[in-house]
């Protein structure tokens, strides 16, 4: 059986989520994880070249998890 991946923006989601798949048999194989990923904004100026904006900032949390056999 494929395990399940679990994303989520908040840690709060992601631990409800672990805690209810645990409660219908699964266990965790990759635990709770922050990854972060960083990307630029840009936008066109009168001539139609691209000028860079800002940096964003993008974090989401990922566990992995299969069922218990």
């Amino acid at each position: 059986m494929k395990p399940v991946v679990i994303h989520r923006r908040k840690k709060e989601e992601a631990a409800r989520a672990i805690l209810d798949l645990e409660k219908r048999g699964f266990e965790v194989i990759y635990p709770l994880t922050e990854f972060t990923t960083d990307g630029k904004t840009f936008d066109r100026d009168n001539f139609n070249r691209r000028i860079f904006v800002e940096n964003t900032i993008s974090t989401c949390w990922v566990a992995k998890m299969r069922k218990a056999e």
